[in-house]
């Protein structure tokens, strides 16, 4: 994919297939690297979307950057957004899977 058609998806949840076959659901986020002067784009997957949501309300940068993973346009191939009823699905399922865990 390409830095333009990747601007359609940012902080959008979605399905994306990356170059080495996997496919996992997340956000996609953008930061301009004074630096460098370019964008850069950077992964979280729907794990940690939660952790990263409470880590940005509470202004916890370290937590924030630790979440997200850096990745190239190129290793994106395709991106599928996921509607809003499959996205509460998936975190009732998810919220259902860490209390299980917690039980154990």
């Amino acid at each position: 994919m390409t830095s333009i058609e990747i601007q359609d998806y940012i902080h959008l949840y979605s399905m994306f297939s990356f170059r080495n076959g996997t496919k996992v659901p997340g956000i996609i986020l953008n930061k301009y690297n004074l630096a460098t002067m370019q964008i850069e784009y950077y992964f979280i997957s729907q794990e940690n979307m939660q952790l990263y949501k409470s880590a940005f309300e509470k202004y916890d940068p370290e937590t924030c950057n630790r979440l997200c993973i850096p990745v190239q346009v190129e290793d994106i191939q395709s991106i599928r957004p996921v509607s809003l009823a499959d996205y509460k699905i998936i975190m009732q399922l998810m919220d259902e899977r860490q209390r299980i865990m917690q039980t154990f």
